[in-house]
């Protein structure tokens, strides 16, 4: 009665395990294209496709055994073969667009000037900085590269802009780094400070010269405000920018 209970046991878990397509179905392949797709569409996601296939390997049954066939992997995807590219997470030719920088084919940093490609099958031509424009490199479109994009740059003249936050009278004070165009109080570089405490009253605190931190003791409000925009006005003669105040007015 044992041995047709164990049988029985098997044969039910056979039947959940979904069969294989019929035909020359290549399952290490497939596994392959899964991560290469899941990596272009989504690059996050790319690392959880690895992490529900390493709890799988660790579970007992048929879908382990499957799972197991002599699957090409590397150590992060739990295995211990060597890596066939599955965690490669590097931009593919056909993202190359002007103003990116890669590792050209000659094994230096070239700055792309100009992309054409014939069709979405064609190669990608690239002419670059290094080459000039009467040569390009020729490129499959799927080649992984060692590229970096352009950092996004919004337009505008660099300024030291004076904030002052005006919530309440003991609100701190800043002069920061930023553009004309465009203020972003939680990512701009505060290079002088302006705060108020209970115990120590107000204060100002700046690096003149980037190095040694100066803290200067204020009576009141005014007289921070006074001693912010006189350090603004240091850094800005040390930038050669100019200290714009919070409405506006250049000083």
């Amino acid at each position: 009665m044992s041995g047709h209970t164990d049988w029985q046991r098997q044969y039910e878990a056979n039947q959940k395990v979904p069969h294989l397509p019929d035909g020359d179905y290549d399952f290490d392949h497939a596994l392959t294209t899964l991560r290469t797709e899941v990596g272009e569409i989504a690059p996050n996601a790319a690392g959880w496709v690895s992490a529900v296939l390493r709890v799988l390997r660790h579970r007992q049954g048929l879908a382990a055994q499957l799972l197991h066939k002599r699957e090409p992997t590397c150590l992060s995807c739990g295995g211990t073969k060597q890596c066939l590219g599955c965690d490669d997470n590097r931009p593919v030719a056909e993202k190359l667009a002007p103003g990116w920088r890669f590792v050209s084919p000659l094994n230096r940093w070239e700055t792309v000037e100009r992309v054409e490609r014939a069709n979405e099958y064609g190669a990608v031509q690239v002419w670059t900085d290094k080459t000039g424009p009467d040569y390009s490199w020729s490129i499959r479109p799927w080649t992984r590269l060692d590229a970096v994009a352009p950092p996004w740059r919004p337009h505008g003249t660099p300024e030291i802009r004076v904030w002052e936050y005006d919530y309440a009278r003991d609100a701190p004070m800043y002069a920061v780094v930023t553009l004309d165009t465009v203020y972003r109080p939680d990512t701009d570089h505060a290079l002088v400070e302006a705060t108020y405490s209970r115990d120590t009253g107000w204060k100002v605190v700046h690096r003149p010269d980037g190095g040694e931190v100066v803290v200067i003791d204020c009576g009141n409000k005014a007289k921070a405000r006074t001693a912010l925009r006189a350090a603004a006005r240091h850094h800005a003669k040390a930038l050669g920018v100019k200290v714009a105040v919070q409405g506006g007015d250049v000083r």
